[in-house]
């Protein structure tokens, strides 16, 4: 089921794989820093295994479209050093942020009663909420400046 050319939703669920890639990224420097063990790490794993079925159901879901999925990049430049479990979660929270953003670009692009405007919804929450479990501060509406 091919979409046209001119439909904003597949530009949109790259640009969101995309970030995908990079959060998934990011997530493997932060495990690297926060060491084996502890509720901090686990919570990393678990935010990996997260993004990691997204990135999977964003790619089939693209290739459902007749589309082909946007590949990772070998690397992804860090908006800052992580050194230790402080700078982690601080890249953690960034990473939330950055993934809120662009699921609520999602809400916004898709049609209403879609699969990709229900993705969108949840995984905004989820990143919202993973963001305030790193320290992040609340915001009104997440995702949207």
């Amino acid at each position: 089921m091919r979409r046209e050319e001119s439909d904003p939703l597949l530009p949109c669920l790259q640009v969101v794989l995309a970030g995908e890639h990079a959060a998934l990224y990011a997530y493997s420097v932060i495990g690297g820093r926060l060491g084996p063990g502890g509720s901090t790490a686990t919570r990393a794993v678990a935010a990996y295994d997260v993004h990691r079925t997204r990135r999977d159901r964003l790619a089939r879901r693209l290739h459902d479209l007749g589309e082909r999925p946007v590949a990772a990049e070998p690397g992804y430049a860090l908006p800052l050093p992580v050194q230790d479990a402080t700078s982690a979660a601080a890249l953690a929270q960034q990473v939330e942020d950055r993934c809120a953003v662009l699921y609520a670009s999602l809400v916004a692009t898709a049609p209403a009663s879609t699969v990709e405007r229900s993705l969108g919804s949840t995984s905004l929450v989820d990143a919202a909420t993973r963001g305030l479990d790193w320290g992040a501060p609340a915001t009104a509406f997440p995702g949207v400046s």
